[in-house]
């Protein structure tokens, strides 16, 4: 019989991703959480059009009973409610709680260290849990491992992203965005994690075509924090991105410079208002503007240096697709193997702690989501 499946955010964009790959691959009943009832009504009707049965649950991730009674009447939860730093922390240990498994789309770095590198209130859980199973982190973490496997000694990890804000939905992924390029980041350098300026040490990537040749820089995400865990030995792990089109770095950079994308709280006319919020929601709702001249796809690339043989080797990952695609099918392939597979043992894992990457490569293949992979070598 197969196993039941709750897709925590399952009516939003993201969410939506995971919900389609499970009702076209996976096998079990899907429950669509949400906040929004509409949104859930709507989602299930589209799915009907297609011959596909799926119930909804209204659920709203902040409220600690609703969630524990919607995480006891599922089998596998994938959670792709961000932002996560506002969310995750609460979301993983309610579930911890409970002999469920548990993918989620974790993309920011504060709260994936508090649950890594501070594990006492999570290091009990009772089921399996992958925390980052998305585009970055996530396939950039498997093609990590994949580089990793194949060299003797892995030195150096690098990774970069590209995200157009012609493909992208929601306010979560603006409040991330502005999130990830605040502050001081966290990098692994010479074998430590160092906090180093967003924003800075620019290197330009060329990505697979439509997008080309982007400069990119220092950003927030979780793989500095995670993959020196579980792939032993590596000395460094960074992680760029990009906004296309260009001015859009540019003016973010601006809004980073004078605390805009800060949570600063601001009174206005007596009104207290956190200065991150007022931009996400000006951002939102003037998305039209920021999609011109857009592209609607997003990229990914990774940068595996080592040695193999008595050779110097660098392996290059990178491919494009809809950001939404490339977030949310991960999930779901990692939610199906979770349903179907025992082996993997209880406990917290990031993508490179617990997914093949050869069967993971396969089953993105099989929805046209192409990892292109490069190796140079280079003699002593």
């Amino acid at each position: 019989m197969g196993k039941k499946f709750l897709v925590l955010g399952g009516a939003g964009d993201m969410g939506s991703s995971v919900v389609s790959d499970l009702a076209t691959w996976g096998n079990g009943e899907i429950t669509i959480g949400d906040i929004n009832e509409r949104s859930i009504d709507k989602a299930i009707s589209k799915l009907r059009r297609k011959g596909i049965e799926a119930s909804g649950m209204k659920v709203d991730v902040a409220d600690r009973k609703m969630l524990q009674d919607c995480i006891s009447k599922a089998d596998v939860i994938v959670n792709t409610v961000g932002p996560f730093y506002r969310f995750e922390e609460g979301i993983v240990e309610e579930v911890g709680r409970h002999e469920v498994d548990y993918v989620d789309i974790c993309d920011d770095y504060d709260v994936t260290s508090s649950i890594f590198l501070s594990r006492k209130k999570f290091e009990n859980v009772k089921g399996r849990e992958i925390i980052g199973m998305g585009w970055t982190p996530g396939i950039t973490n498997v093609c990590a491992r994949d580089g990793f496997n194949e060299l003797d000694t892995a030195d150096e990890i690098n990774i970069a992203w590209v995200g157009s804000a012609a493909d992208a939905a929601g306010k979560a992924v603006i409040e991330h965005t502005f999130h990830a390029v605040t502050g001081d980041v966290p990098m692994f350098l010479d074998g430590k994690i160092s906090n180093v300026p967003a924003r800075q040490f620019h290197r330009e990537i060329d990505f697979p075509e439509p997008i080309g040749k982007v400069d990119t820089y220092y950003t927030g995400h979780p793989e500095p924090i995670t993959i020196p865990l579980f792939l032993k030995g590596v000395k460094q792990v960074t992680v760029r991105g990009s906004l296309v089109p260009d001015w859009q770095n540019h003016l973010v950079s601006q809004f980073a410079d004078i605390g805009m994308t800060e949570n600063k709280i601001v009174n206005v006319n007596g009104t207290k208002v956190s200065s991150r919020q007022f931009l996400v929601s000006f951002v939102f709702d003037t998305m039209d503007q920021f999609k011109s001249g857009g592209i609607e796809e997003s990229g990914f690339w990774v940068e595996v240096k080592g040695r193999k043989g008595g050779k110097r080797k660098t392996i290059l990952y990178s491919g494009a697709d809809r950001m939404k695609r490339m977030t949310g099918i991960p999930a779901a392939i990692a939610a199906e193997y979770l349903a179907e597979n025992r082996s993997l043992g209880k406990g917290i894992y990031a993508p490179e702690g617990a997914i093949d990457p050869g069967i993971f490569f396969r089953e993105l293949k099989k929805r046209k989501i192409i990892v292109k992979k490069y190796v140079q070598t280079e003699e002593f």
